[in-house]
Order: C-alpha cells, then sequence, then structure tokens
C-alpha cells in the first residue's frame, strides 16, 4: 500500500504532455507577439527618418529662399516650378535616404494681395514600402519680411 502511495504522489509531482504543450503553445504565441511588435516598431523608425529627412530638406529649401532678395523671388515666382537645391536634389537621389525621390518649389501670387508677398511651397515625394510619400512645407515670404530689399 505504501508503495502505491509513494508511486502515485510522484506521478502527481510531474507534468502531463498536454501540460507542456499547452505552456510551449502560450510562449509560442508570445513570442510570436512580441516579434511583430519590433518589426512595426522598426518599420514605424525607419519611415519616421525619411519624414524627418524630408522635413529637413523642405526646411533648408524654405530658408534658401527667405535668405534670397524679395526681387529674385518676385521673377521667379512668374516662371514654372523650380527644382530644388543641388544639395537636396543630392540627398533625394541618395538610395539610402530615399527610393527615387523628387521635390520642387513652387511660389504663388497671393490673389487679392498686392504684389509684396507670395506664397513658397517645397514639395518632396518618394516611394517607401512600394507606397508614394509626400512631404509639403509652405511659408510665405514678405517684400518687408526676413528677406526685405534695403
Amino acid at each position: 500500500m505504501r508503495q502505491m502511495r509513494e508511486h502515485g504522489a510522484k506521478k502527481r509531482g510531474g507534468f502531463s504532455l498536454i501540460e507542456v504543450l499547452i505552456t510551449i503553445f502560450i510562449l509560442g504565441v508570445v513570442c510570436i507577439t512580441l516579434i511583430s511588435v519590433f518589426i512595426y516598431g522598426f518599420n514605424l523608425l525607419q519611415k519616421t527618418k525619411k519624414v524627418a529627412m524630408a522635413t529637413e530638406i523642405a526646411q533648408a529649401e524654405v530658408e534658401f529662399y527667405r535668405n534670397t532678395p524679395y526681387a529674385t523671388i518676385r521673377a521667379i515666382s512668374l516662371g514654372s516650378p523650380q527644382n530644388l537645391l543641388p544639395e537636396s536634389q543630392t540627398l533625394l537621389a541618395q538610395p539610402e535616404y530615399f527610393a527615387s525621390g523628387t521635390g520642387s518649389a513652387t511660389f504663388e501670387a497671393i490673389p487679392g494681395a498686392d504684389d509684396n508677398i507670395r506664397k513658397l511651397t517645397v514639395h518632396l515625394e518618394w516611394m517607401y514600402r512600394g507606397r508614394l510619400q509626400e512631404k509639403n512645407v509652405v511659408t510665405y515670404i514678405a517684400s518687408n519680411g526676413i528677406n526685405r530689399e534695403e
């Protein structure tokens, strides 16, 4: 009788095959969930880097035109959209930053306003994971603003 009790106690002390399989299944689900969260976070980080770089390029373009005399801006605004500066074009052409990135700077006269203000739009486009991404930066430049003529 005593041997049966000891034998039964030993049997209850271990794990059954079903308990081990359930534990492995639960750990597998948790691991797969964590891996997918890390992959999503990594992809989001990559996309955020691209948007930050595009914002930096667009801001450099805006600063360039802010420091341009207004007479030049007025003459440019009568023509077609401007190509980006060579430095910006170089960054947009580098595959580690953007895949086939393009951009332009456009000046528009403001309807109903006098000839002393222009709207500047810097538009960038690039492909990321098969989708077209865009970044637009819009500002206004006035003849009596930061780049006024003396």
